[in-house]
C-alpha cells in the first residue's frame, strides 16, 4: 500500500506539460502502428521508405521518441494519411 501511494505522489508531481508531451508520444507512435498495420507495411518497409534504419522506427514505435514536424510530415506522407490535424 506504501508503494502505491508513493507512486500516485509521484505521478502528482509531473508537470502537467510533461504528463501532455507524453501522452502525445503515445498518441502519435499508437497511430504509426495502426498505419502500419491498417497497409500490411512492415516497420523495414516504412524504414526504406523513409530513409532510416528498422531500429529508428522501432524507437518511434516506442511511444519514447520526440518527433520534429518535419518528421511527422514525411511519415504522413508515406503512409498517405496525416498523423496530426490542426483545424484551420
Amino acid at each position: 500500500m506504501k508503494s502505491t501511494n508513493a507512486y500516485l505522489e509521484a505521478i502528482r508531481n509531473i508537470p502537467l506539460e510533461i504528463r501532455k508531451e507524453t501522452s502525445f508520444s503515445f498518441a502519435v507512435s499508437d497511430k504509426i502502428h495502426k498505419l502500419l498495420t491498417d497497409k500490411g507495411m512492415t516497420q523495414k518497409e516504412l524504414a526504406k521508405k523513409m530513409g532510416k534504419t528498422e531500429a529508428e522506427v522501432s524507437v518511434w514505435l516506442s511511444g519514447q521518441h520526440n518527433f520534429t514536424l518535419r518528421t511527422l510530415a514525411k511519415i504522413s506522407v508515406v503512409l498517405g494519411e496525416d498523423l496530426i490535424q490542426i483545424p484551420m
